[in-house]
Formats: C-alpha cells, sequence, structure tokens
C-alpha cells in the first residue's frame, strides 16, 4: 500500500524532473524505471557477493570486474559529486544496459570504446529482445544537479519505504495513475521505441483497423 509518505516522496521526485525540464509523464516513468532497474542490478550483484562469501562458490557477475566496469554499479556512483554521477551515468551506464546480453553489461576499454558482450547471440546473430527494445531508449535527465536529485530520491524511497516487489507493484501503480490523469488532458506521446515494439508484436498489415482508444 503506498502511504501518504511514500507518496510525498514521489511527487517530490517527479518535481523535481519537471522543475529540470521533464514535464512530459510518460517520460518522467520512462526515465525513472531506467534508473530503478539499474538500481536492481546492483542489488542483484550485492546478493551474488553476499552468497559466495558466505558458500565459496563462484558465480556469474553482471558487472564487468575492470575498475570502470564497478564504477557503473549503484552503491558506487550514487554518493559521488553530480558531475561524476552524470558523467558515469550517460556515458557508461546507459550505453552499457542497452547493450546488456544474457545478464552480462559490456565492459569498456582503456580508450573509453564499449566492449561488446559476444555470447548471447542466437544463431543467426541476431540481437537479444533485451538489447533490441532497449535500442532506441534515450537517457533523458538534462543536468546532473536533477539526476543526483532523482538518485538519492529514489534511494531513500528503497532503503526506508519500498521492502518487496509487492510495494514495487504498489508505486508502479500510483505513478502510472499520475500518467492516467496527464494522457486525459494530452499531455504525452509515445516514445518512438515503445511503438517499434508495438508494431512488432501486433504486426498490422494495411488490410487491419486499428482503435486508438485515447480519441475513441
Amino acid at each position: 500500500m503506498v502511504t501518504g509518505a511514500i507518496k510525498n516522496k514521489v511527487d517530490k521526485i517527479w518535481d523535481d524532473m519537471a522543475a529540470g525540464g521533464v514535464t512530459n509523464p510518460l517520460t518522467v516513468i520512462e526515465q525513472l524505471t531506467y534508473l530503478m532497474f539499474i538500481r536492481s542490478l546492483d542489488e542483484k550483484e550485492l546478493e551474488t557477493e553476499a552468497f559466495e562469501n558466505m558458500t565459496g562458490s563462484q558465480m556469474e557477475h553482471i558487472f564487468p570486474a575492470s575498475a570502470v566496469g564497478q564504477s557503473m554499479r549503484w552503491s558506487k556512483f550514487k554518493d559521488k559529486d553530480a558531475s561524476t554521477i552524470y558523467e558515469t551515468m550517460s556515458q557508461r551506464v546507459f550505453p552499457a544496459i542497452k547493450k546488456m546480453k544474457n545478464g552480462h553489461l559490456p565492459d569498456f576499454d582503456a580508450t573509453g570504446e564499449m566492449q561488446p558482450v559476444i555470447e548471447g547471440d542466437d544463431e543467426n546473430g541476431d540481437k537479444t529482445a533485451f538489447a533490441r527494445y532497449m535500442e532506441d531508449a534515450m537517457f533523458l535527465i538534462p543536468t546532473p544537479q536533477v539526476l543526483q536529485k532523482v538518485i538519492t530520491g529514489l534511494d531513500d524511497l528503497y532503503e526506508h519505504d519500498i521492502t518487496d516487489m509487492d510495494m514495487q507493484g504498489d508505486l508502479y501503480e500510483y505513478m502510472l495513475g499520475k500518467l492516467s490523469t496527464a494522457g486525459r488532458n494530452g499531455q504525452f506521446r509515445t516514445p518512438r521505441h515503445i511503438i517499434k515494439m508495438m508494431v512488432e508484436l501486433i504486426q498490422p498489415t494495411p488490410d487491419d483497423e486499428i482503435c486508438d482508444e485515447s480519441v475513441a
């Protein structure tokens, strides 16, 4: 259940995004979803490390073992200064999650060039479904200061209010309620990569009739 305290924290994050120029509610949810996913990757990595320490067994890791790879973890960059966080996110983390394969993030060489994860393609060399649908995703948080505020807000929310997946579902329901209100006012558009995914899934033909509920 989303309490008043949680709503206030979500509204504060929302307001920080709007103050930074991200006013499209769909874009706000999209960008917050990316950040929540990035945080969840590090949570999973921390669980893996704890299991390894407890059992002495070796497991596969999400993040590369290099210094750059480890710097992409939420727990490593969240307390850095705003400019460092923004550079890490925009130049490393976000490009890396777009190329993630089989639960592994790509590494970067000494010149900053991404080293693709070579395993995970199918027999025809096609991209994984995750990579295909993330291909056109964009990082749209405009400034280091806005990103730092949002990361701080999300971290506080997860550390003190969201304790399980059910609660995260309630959080999404609350945010989607905001989206529904904005939709009635015609305040958002569907991102291009979401449109592309819908077309690939539905595969409409020139003979099909499409009913857009928003204008019906």
